[in-house]
């Protein structure tokens, strides 16, 4: 766990880093995150059920390919990618709107990712964890109860991180427009 958060944070940091010192003006001037943008974030209507399926698609997708991904040779790859692109994203992106709106841009990244963001940070942490474990493999010799323990265990991991992602989902279609509406 230790490993998949330190990677995110350098994704983090990097994404901060290369937005501050870029002091990225040109997407705000050319539409994004400007206060046009941010008008016609405040007039939108959200259709939940849609939402509630593009979320589906979007979430499952990754979460299918780091999974299905985890019993090939590029396991550990994807997996460092896969966090550290994230965590690139989020540090750009929460930059860019301190940029921009100063204090203030922490409170809309707040609203654009509460609640929901815990439980995909719980999901994909946990599944990233799992990965990591089917990596490592059985690691010696073991007895058959402790064998079945441990299968246990891994199974119980995956179906938390497949419920975290699936309330993740739920929350994010049907909860978050309540956050943005207070927010705006």
């Amino acid at each position: 766990m230790f490993l998949i958060i330190t990677i995110s944070m350098i994704g983090f940091v990097s994404g901060a880093f290369t937005i501050a010192l870029r002091q990225e003006n040109r997407l705000i001037t050319e539409g994004i995150l400007n206060r046009d943008f941010i008008y016609k974030i405040e007039e939108l209507t959200i259709d939940k059920r849609a939402l509630f399926f593009l979320c589906l698609e979007k979430r499952l997708r990754a979460f299918l390919l780091l999974f299905l991904l985890a019993f090939s040779s590029v396991n550990i790859f994807t997996n460092v990618l896969f966090f550290v692109l994230h965590g690139l994203y989020i540090g750009s992106v929460m930059e860019l709107l301190v940029i921009r709106y100063g204090i203030q841009g922490f409170g809309m990244y707040a609203s654009f990712v509460l609640p929901h963001g815990i439980f995909y940070f719980i999901g994909y942490l946990s599944l990233g964890c799992w990965c990591l474990k089917m990596e490592k493999g059985a690691g010696g010799e073991r007895s058959d109860k402790k064998e079945k323990i441990q299968q246990f265990r891994n199974k119980g991991q995956l179906l938390l991180s497949f419920v975290s992602v699936l309330i993740g989902i739920m929350l994010e279609s049907y909860v978050n427009s309540y956050f943005l509406e207070i927010f705006f």
